[in-house]
């Protein structure tokens, strides 16, 4: 089914702060001309540089794009981060060129990759990693391309504003190098390839580019602050003077970028997108500077395809019969307790046994929990499990955490809930180099306590077998109702702002959650959630299984087909007014 534009209105309101009249024109109608011909992803996230799942949505849908659609090419051009990328994976273009930026001439080159694919159909797409002195020179041992300074969040907001002002600013150059100057959607992602709706224009009037459209995703709510001095730095000089018409507050990156963007802003799930402006955490909390926008145009959900294929061991995928389904499980299961048994690298800790002997004899009908992914403290919810975690009798269930953190104290609460709980949990703080997939098919149940969540990976767990017990938010509601998984939320009295307030004020201390009423009725909403799905495991297992089963025709229906469809009808929208 297509998206429904009835009433939307191009909104352009910070065009006459940037542009004069003339501009304005002559910008509407190269705009009015355009087709949709190159379609350029503008990303800082890539294969070789991942932070959350953006790079996963990157690498599945534009093979889709291509495909799908009468295009010339589709694109990705990203930044090139020399101390968290391998070089040597990239293939030096020789193209050069300059980037005015603080009034100054900056070298910039271009790296290439060729990627070829096989879904939907064979062929191939150029990746372009910008590389510049100076810049993008992101570094920490998880290659997280937001991170520069790991000790100090104020500064490295201020080293990643500027590298993303200086990107958006690269970008039509680099397509202006490449020869690609006319009929380009660019797509922006995130609020660091926001300003391109602005440097994009610039570059039509001063002839770098004939014509260029933006579009932009959100794939969450993240913004950021922009002063007019930092401004100033993209901006060509005659049109510097015109930014005091604007406000004497500075104003962030989206409510700049969102009033000058060409198309419907979309993001990456229905239910998300209807929250943005509805759920108090959004309203109150992490956009309330970008309600007045949101809510002047609707907000359009896209939901995301699949992130990884159906697990091999399920090659009929819903057609297999209950018994087959268990069948498939347990060779999962004892796959995974034999991992378990004999994988100890260094950095794991807690332990995980039966009757204080080994967890490779841990009978069918005790269930297996895991929790996995980014270690971010506030969004997460890494915390609601911890604390469910101390409510279970040692034998009862098992709990299996893999979270990947940032800073090694975010890991105390971690260390508190293993030793109280010894024998039920164990944690691998690290990219594990085997028992991944293993935890992912052969766990009972995977658990999702989102804060929010605008997509998240609940269809990785189903499309691998496993059942999902996630928290009734974003994206997780498209892929989790009661025929598949375990949906719970806290009781309504608790999700007060004040409580929010206090919780996010708590920043990473995850123990100070423990007296937030809120926190507290998510952990125990979550606690009676996993006693009720572990009974149906236990004492209904056809019931368990018939979840499996429908979980694999719900994960089928997230298709990047659909997506790209979609996209492309936003795309098609940038010739509106």
């Amino acid at each position: 089914m297509g998206l429904n534009f009835k009433g939307w209105k191009k909104n352009w309101s910070l065009m006459s702060a940037f542009f004069n009249a003339e501009e304005i024109r002559t910008i509407t109608d190269r705009l009015k001309h355009l087709t949709a011909e190159h379609i350029v992803f503008c990303s800082f996230e890539n294969r070789f540089a991942r932070s959350g799942g953006l790079a996963t949505v990157i690498t599945n849908i534009l093979p889709y794009l291509k495909e799908l659609n009468t295009v010339q090419s589709v694109i990705l051009l990203t930044p090139f981060y020399p101390h968290i990328m391998d070089g040597k994976k990239l293939r030096p273009t020789g193209i050069k060129f300059n980037v005015q930026f603080s009034g100054k001439p900056v070298r910039a080159e271009l790296y290439e990759y060729t990627w070829s694919y096989t879904s939907p159909l064979k062929g191939s797409i150029k990746e372009y990693y910008i590389g510049a002195r100076g810049f993008f020179e992101a570094s920490n041992s998880l290659k997280d391309p937001y991170i520069y300074i790991e000790k100090s969040k104020e500064q490295n907001n201020k080293a990643l504003c500027r590298n993303a002002l200086f990107y958006c600013k690269a970008v039509p150059s680099a397509l202006g190098a490449l020869g690609i100057r006319k009929n380009i959607i660019f797509h922006l992602h995130e609020w660091q390839t926001a300003f391109v709706s602005l440097t994009s224009k610039e570059a039509m009037l001063n002839r770098v580019l004939i014509s260029g459209a933006t579009v932009q995703t959100m794939h969450n709510s993240y913004d950021s602050q922009i002063s007019w001095k930092e401004l100033k730095s993209i901006l060509t000089r005659p049109r510097r003077p015109s930014l005091a018409r604007i406000s004497e507050q500075s104003l962030s990156a989206y409510q700049i970028g969102l009033q000058l963007v060409d198309a419907p802003l979309t993001t990456v799930s229905e239910n998300f997108a209807k929250e943005l402006t509805t759920d108090i955490i959004q309203t109150k909390h992490y956009a309330p500077h970008l309600q007045n926008i949101l809510k002047a145009n609707k907000t359009f959900g896209i939901n995301n395809g699949m992130f990884v294929d159906f697990s091999p061991e399920f090659p009929k995928k819903d057609k297999h019969t209950l018994s087959e389904i268990k069948n498939v499980k347990l060779k999962n299961r004892k796959a995974l307790l034999e991992i378990l048994d004999c994988y100890h690298p260094k950095e794991r800790f807690g332990e995980l046994t039966y009757r204080e002997k080994s967890i490779i004899k841990l009978p069918d009908n005790v269930p297996i929990v895991v929790m996995t992914g980014r270690l971010d403290p506030i969004q997460k919810g890494y915390f609601v499990l911890l604390r469910s975690i101390e409510k279970f009798a040692r034998d009862k269930i098992k709990f299996i955490l893999a979270p990947l953190p940032v800073n090694p104290a975010h890991l105390d609460y971690f260390y508190e809930i293993a030793c109280k709980c010894r024998g039920n949990v164990t944690v691998f703080p690290l990219r594990m180099i085997k028992g991944y997939r293993e935890l992912q098919t052969g766990s009972t149940f995977g658990v999702m306590p989102s804060i929010y969540e605008p997509f998240g990976a609940a269809v990785e767990y189903m499309a691998s077998g496993t059942v999902v017990i996630g928290r009734a938010t974003g994206g997780l509601v498209d892929q989790i109702d009661n025929t598949c998984g375990f949906l719970f939320k806290e009781d309504a009295v608790f999700y007060k702002p004040e409580n929010i307030r206090d919780f996010i004020d708590s920043g990473t201390i995850m123990q100070a959650n423990k007296i937030n009423t809120w926190a507290q009725s998510m952990a125990d909403n979550l606690s009676l959630t996993l006693k009720k799905a572990s009974e149906i495991y236990q004492n209904h297992p056809s019931q368990y299984y018939r979840l499996i089963q429908e979980s694999f025709k719900k994960a089928s229906r997230f298709d990047w087909r659909k997506a790209a469809k979609k996209y492309f009808q936003v795309y098609n929208m940038v010739n509106n007014k």
